[in-house]
């Protein structure tokens, strides 16, 4: 097993990468294009945009919720959506997205399993990212024929997640000793006893398959089109005209590249593929960058920042409880 400071060491190579390739393609274009395309930007068009971020967390609460439900860890719904936003801050701030898990911790910290509040997350975030990827390999192959290279990226992602559903629902005696080995490595220290006691209650409530379906259903039907949806308001803000479908195909497969592990928030890794797949409709580098920085922007930053605020009373107020 690597030493604590040897894996911090690689984690940090990995997601430099990333970074590195965002710093390379904002010199490349000069950050001043993105600036004077950004002032241009449509009121109108950028404020129906903005419209759609309660909308999207919403929905992706509502999916989240009736994996939840079926797992007894669910909460009143204003709550579950200060935790998705406190997940979606902790996940914008770590390599991979690999703080969201912390939303198990969150559940625990209002008094629900921690076991099942694990299972909960590990199942979520892998059956939305599941579904985000499936309909990428659709997209690949009906669009973009000759970028096929791009599959190899979004099938060892479609592999990686369904690999934590299939082990949760594996059986306890395999399940435990995996996730003893994986999952502990990114835990904090002072947390790894509560997580070891509650770790075979990871496996005794998974959700129904019928939940899963639901989950799914609810991701291809809405969660995606009110993201193509609002990158596609973003496009006409900033006066670029290509088709709907087009445009949707270009942005979820940008979202699905960029979970891989090689970044923060997948920046970088997100703008190329903007960049590479706009080139087919004859957009610029710079406008396909700056698309991707406001669709991150709205998508991602926004719901993390107020993720943040929520974060941060939840702190002081444990440690105000730990004072007293």
């Amino acid at each position: 097993m690597l030493k604590p400071n040897r894996k911090f060491v690689i984690e940090s190579l990995f997601s430099s990468i990333g970074i590195i390739l965002f710093v390379y393609l904002i010199w490349s274009v000069k950050p001043g294009s993105i600036i004077e395309a950004v002032s241009h930007i449509d009121p109108f068009y950028f404020s129906i945009s903005l419209l759609l971020i309660p909308v999207i967390m919403v929905v992706d609460t509502y999916r989240w919720r009736f994996l939840a439900k079926d797992q007894e860890v669910d909460l009143k719904f204003i709550e579950m959506i200060k935790i998705y936003t406190m997940g979606s801050f902790l996940s914008s701030i770590t390599p991979g997205g690999i703080g969201g898990y912390l939303r198990a911790k969150l559940l625990h910290d209002k008094g629900k399993s921690l076991g099942r509040s694990i299972s909960n997350v590990v199942i979520d975030i892998s059956m939305k990212t599941f579904s985000l990827h499936i309909i990428s390999v659709f997209i690949l192959v009906f669009f973009f024929t000759d970028k096929l290279s791009l599959l190899f990226g979004v099938l060892f992602l479609i592999a990686s997640s369904i690999f934590p559903v299939m082990v949760i629902y594996k059986g306890e005696k395999v399940s435990s000793r995996l996730i003893r080995r994986l999952f502990l490595l990114y835990v904090s220290p002072e947390y790894r006893d509560a997580v070891t006691e509650g770790v075979n209650k990871i496996f005794d409530r998974p959700p129904r398959v019928s939940s899963l379906i639901k989950s799914v259903l609810v991701t291809d039907m809405c969660f995606v089109p009110l993201a193509a949806l609002q990158i596609y308001t973003i496009s006409l803000s900033l006066g670029i005209s290509i088709p709907f479908l087009d445009l949707s195909a270009i942005w979820i497969v940008s979202l699905s590249i960029s979970c891989l592990p090689v970044s923060i928030s997948g920046l970088g890794v997100r703008e190329w593929s903007m960049a590479y797949l706009s080139s087919k409709y004859m957009i610029d580098k710079s406008t396909a960058i700056t698309l991707s920085l406001l669709g991150y922007t709205l998508l991602i930053f926004i719901p993390a920042a107020i993720g943040a605020l929520f974060f941060i009373q939840h702190t002081t107020s444990r440690l105000w409880k730990v004072k007293k």
